[in-house]
């Protein structure tokens, strides 16, 4: 009975933030598409002309395209960050609950972006939206290297290094596109096409994870 209560006071399951993420990842994805709304009280006489007017819609199209490439990219960071570890106490737990709200602020700044692309604001705030999310990543690898009690066995210097490379290459990606939008704003949003390249590099960080979930699964 001491041995129990004193691993509940080491922290709580981690199966309830991975539901949340999971819903609120799924909202946030299913809301961009409502951000692209089709004519409404107009007529259009041939299919050229409904085509001219969906053609204007060529940037709102583009951003939920991308927005929708992000947050997978950013669920996909999210869960092997989670899949090493082990127990959550409060500050991971808030940690998380942060990384989720800014999660939930993509669309806005998705549909900021859309609708004022030619300026270089939206640009930035999309931006800074998205060095929110990498940074509290950060936060959240830096706080279980600091509380091995909550991390699993698998979490290793060289697993924590990966990572860490992963972030840095998917935080460059938006400070390049604030730079590059003093110049061009449209150029710097097209630059987020970038951020595949991290989730294509990331092999070993693949054979990590699935290393940690194999020794976490109850079946074994």
């Amino acid at each position: 009975m001491n041995g129990k209560a004193k691993d509940d006071a080491r922290g709580m399951g981690k199966h309830r933030i991975e539901a949340l993420a999971d819903g609120i990842f799924a909202v946030a994805m299913t809301l961009l598409v409502l951000d692209i709304k089709s004519p409404e009280n107009l007529w259009f006489d041939t299919d050229h002309a409904l085509a001219v007017h969906l053609a204007g819609f060529e940037h709102s199209f583009v951003m939920y395209a991308i927005s929708f490439v992000v947050l997978g990219i950013f669920l996909f960071c999210h869960h092997v960050q989670l899949h090493f570890v082990h127990r959550v106490d409060r500050r991971l737990l808030w940690t998380n609950l942060l990384f989720l709200l800014f999660v939930v602020l993509i669309p806005f700044s998705t549909d900021l972006l859309g609708d004022h692309g030619h300026l270089q604001l939206p640009v930035v705030i999309y931006a800074v939206n998205l060095l929110l999310l990498v940074l509290l990543l950060y936060l959240h690898l830096r706080y279980l290297v600091a509380n091995p009690r909550l991390a699993v066995p698998e979490l290793t210097p060289e697993a924590v290094t990966l990572i860490n490379r992963q972030l840095l290459l998917l935080g460059l990606v938006p400070a390049c596109s604030i730079a590059v939008s003093f110049h061009s704003p449209r150029l710097g949003m097209y630059l987020y096409t970038l951020l595949v390249v991290p989730v294509f590099l990331s092999g070993r960080i693949d054979q990590l994870t699935r290393g940690a979930t194999e020794d976490d699964d109850p079946a074994r």
